[in-house]
């Protein structure tokens, strides 16, 4: 019968080990960054159409309606270009489409980066059992 050898400690495998769980870590991070881009946009947009209401002249007004798809989203744009009700209630269905809309940018953002998080951190953590399961050799 064959005793067992104690198995010796890698120092190079462990470090893989935990290089395997600090990048799913800090992809994740970095991926946080990119949450907010949403809402930013959304008060770039919400500045355009504030600027429409607010012009201090007539001409001003149509300049700024007239930046409107530059500024903010074709549809959103629509709804103030297109429109035939009162300027203010066009603006304001405007704001919650946009709104709407930015909504549904941050839910398909925040998805996805933590979809992108979870599967880096399972494909990694398979990876790092592998790497430290049983010698092979023999």
């Amino acid at each position: 019968m064959s005793v067992p050898m104690p198995r010796k400690i890698s120092v190079s495998r462990i470090g893989f080990m935990l290089c395997c769980f600090l990048l799913p870590a800090l992809i994740g991070t970095f991926a946080s960054f990119s949450i907010p881009a949403p809402l930013v946009d959304a008060l770039h947009q919400q500045a355009a159409l504030d600027a429409v209401l607010t012009a201090a002249s007539p001409s001003a007004r149509q300049a700024a309606i007239a930046a409107l798809p530059d500024t903010v989203d074709a549809d959103t744009a629509a709804i103030v270009t297109n429109g035939t009700g009162p300027l203010s209630a066009r603006v304001a269905a405007a704001t919650a489409n946009m709104r709407r809309e930015t909504l549904a940018q941050a839910r398909t953002a925040a998805y996805k980066i933590r979809l992108m998080v979870i599967t880096l951190s399972v494909l990694s953590a398979i990876f790092a059992i592998t790497l430290m399961g049983p010698d092979r050799r023999g």
